[in-house]
This record gives C-alpha cells, sequence and structure tokens, in this order.
C-alpha cells in the first residue's frame, strides 16, 4: 500500500514541512500553481536550495522545447523576483513571488473580475514586475497572465520587454490572437498603445486575407473585421455534420466533422497535421458527398447555430447546401 506521503506526491499535495528541494522542482515541472501551493511557507533552507537548483533543472532533459523554454521563464522569474539577503526578504519575496506563479496558472476567465484583481496584485509589486520582464525577455514560452502584467505596467521598459514576443507574432499569425487578448489590460500609455496596436494591425489583415472572411464578403455576411459561425447540422437517423468557420483562428480558418451510423463512417473535415480534406469552397460537395456516401439528407432546416441569425444564417446555409 502507497504511503501517505507518496498518495500526496501523486495528487501534488504537499505540506510545507514535507516538501525538500527535489520534491519542489518535480513540483514546478509538472504545475506552476501546485509548486507554488505547496512551497509557499518552505523554509528557508529549501528555497535556497531551490534558487541554486534552479540552472541545473533548466538544463535536464525537457519533453520538448516548448518545457524547456517554460522551464527558463519560471527559473528567470523566481531568481529575480527573490530577495536572499536575510531570511526575512527571503520569506517575503518568495511567497510574492509564487503568489504570482498561482496567478499565472490560474483557471479565472480572462477578463474576469477575479483575473483582473489579481494581476493588478502582481502589477503593483515592482519587484515582480521586474522578474516578468526578465521572464519574458529570456523565454520563448511564458504565460499569457505574465505578458498581461506588463502590459497593465504599461511603460517602454514592459513594453520593450514584450517586443520579441510581438516580433515572433508578426512572423506567425497563429500567436497573434493571444497577444491581441492583452489589450484587455493594456495601459493607455504611448508606449503600449503603439505595441499593442501593431498586433491589432497585422491580425486585421491576416483576418481580412482569411478565405473564411473572403467568403463571408463574397456572400454579403461579412459586418465587421472578423467574421465566424458554428452550425450543427442533423440527418437522417443518427448521422450529423459540423462546420466551424472563424476568420479569426489561427490555421485553418474551418473545420468540422460528419457522423455516420458507425465509427468507421465518422469523417473529420481536418486532419492531424492541421490540412484540411477540402479547400472552403468546395465545403458544399464535400458535405453532398458525404451525405450520398452515408445513404442520408442533410435537414439544413433544423440546424443548431452560433453567431449568425436570421437572414445571414439563411445565407449561409443556403450556400452550404450547394445553392
Amino acid at each position: 500500500m502507497a504511503s501517505s506521503r507518496e498518495q500526496r506526491r501523486k495528487s501534488g499535495l504537499f505540506p510545507a514541512q514535507d516538501v525538500d528541494v527535489t520534491t519542489a522542482l518535480e513540483l514546478l515541472e509538472w504545475s506552476w500553481y501546485r509548486f507554488a501551493r505547496s512551497t509557499e511557507a518552505a523554509t528557508p533552507e529549501v528555497v535556497r536550495g531551490v534558487l541554486a537548483g534552479l540552472e541545473a533543472w533548466v538544463a535536464q532533459p525537457a519533453r520538448s522545447p516548448g518545457a524547456r523554454e517554460r522551464r527558463k521563464a519560471a527559473s528567470l522569474f523566481l531568481r529575480a523576483a527573490v530577495d536572499e539577503t536575510d531570511d526575512g526578504r527571503l520569506r517575503a519575496t518568495w511567497r510574492a513571488a509564487v503568489n504570482a506563479l498561482k496567478v499565472f496558472e490560474s483557471q479565472y476567465a480572462w477578463g474576469s473580475k477575479e483575473k483582473a484583481t489579481r494581476l493588478a496584485d502582481a502589477r503593483s509589486d515592482a519587484r515582480l514586475v521586474e522578474a516578468a520582464r526578465a521572464a519574458a525577455v529570456g523565454s520563448t514560452v511564458v504565460p499569457l497572465e505574465l505578458l498581461a502584467v506588463l502590459a497593465m505596467e504599461g511603460s517602454e521598459a514592459s513594453a520593450d520587454a514584450l517586443m520579441p514576443h510581438v516580433e515572433r507574432a508578426l512572423t506567425n499569425e497563429a500567436h497573434l490572437e493571444p497577444l491581441s487578448r492583452l489589450g484587455r489590460y493594456a495601459a493607455k500609455t504611448k508606449a503600449m498603445t503603439g505595441l499593442l496596436g501593431l498586433v491589432e494591425s497585422r491580425l486585421d489583415a491576416a483576418r481580412g486575407a482569411s478565405p473564411v472572411m473572403v467568403l463571408a464578403k463574397s456572400l454579403g455576411l461579412a459586418s465587421g473585421a472578423r467574421f465566424r459561425v458554428e452550425v450543427r447540422v442533423p440527418g437522417r437517423g443518427v448521422t450529423a455534420c459540423f462546420v466551424s468557420l472563424d476568420s479569426a483562428r489561427p490555421g485553418p480558418a474551418f473545420s468540422g466533422w460528419v457522423q455516420g451510423a458507425s465509427r468507421d463512417q465518422h469523417r473529420m473535415l481536418h486532419r492531424e497535421d492541421g490540412t484540411t480534406v477540402c479547400a472552403l469552397p468546395e465545403l458544399p460537395a464535400w458535405l453532398a458527398r458525404a451525405a450520398e456516401e452515408l445513404g442520408t439528407t442533410w435537414r439544413f432546416d433544423a440546424v443548431t447555430s452560433s453567431h449568425l441569425r436570421g437572414k445571414r444564417l439563411g445565407a449561409f446555409l443556403a450556400w452550404l447546401a450547394g445553392g
């Protein structure tokens, strides 16, 4: 039978007195939140051991380049945030640092009052802001919440720390949408407004060039910088199909599936490598062929939809039905 300590290790629940340096670093690899909760009241000896061991921990083999970069972010943040001058300063700054790690992995909804309050708490601590800058500059993989603290602080120094992430996003559209969400918390400073404005302008251009937006304009459905729709269309019996289009989606701007009576009749519109089985203009024909193979008829008069209503939905369904 497993000991209580082994059971806690499996679930990541550790009282501070049970946490040694090895356990702490294992928890940090697993979850910043669990690490923070378990080491918040760690002894100065354990804290100093963790700080001393971070560089070697970062150098250990990682399961992916992203995991290695995430280690770097945690290491840089903790080493910059903690003051080892004496035990009193160590305890105070360690507690603040690991509580910030909790914020960076909190499950509160983006834009919620709870998340905003906790981000503001981190932003009010100059030492944590400087640590967030160090992590942002030194690692390519950091939580969006950490970057939000910098956006909220809004200074030129914070904008400079965000710049490498913005530059990478400008060459990879998949990163544009997450960075644009920082505008929710960004200070209205010249530095931050200019930086995030660059993200928004490039994102608007990418959305405008999306095949989904091209289709929406051709059908007279586009009413802004973004177009999206989701529809689930029933067929006879257990058959059904689902289609999702979003001009702001990174990678393939549309996805979906067809469901038949058996598992081998289930078809995905998108492949594992991120490509789609057909181009967007060919989607109505693909659905028609799938219906024929399944021996069904799509009931476009009984759809469940999101984001479109009324005449605009009717126009989209007419196109999807092959009209």
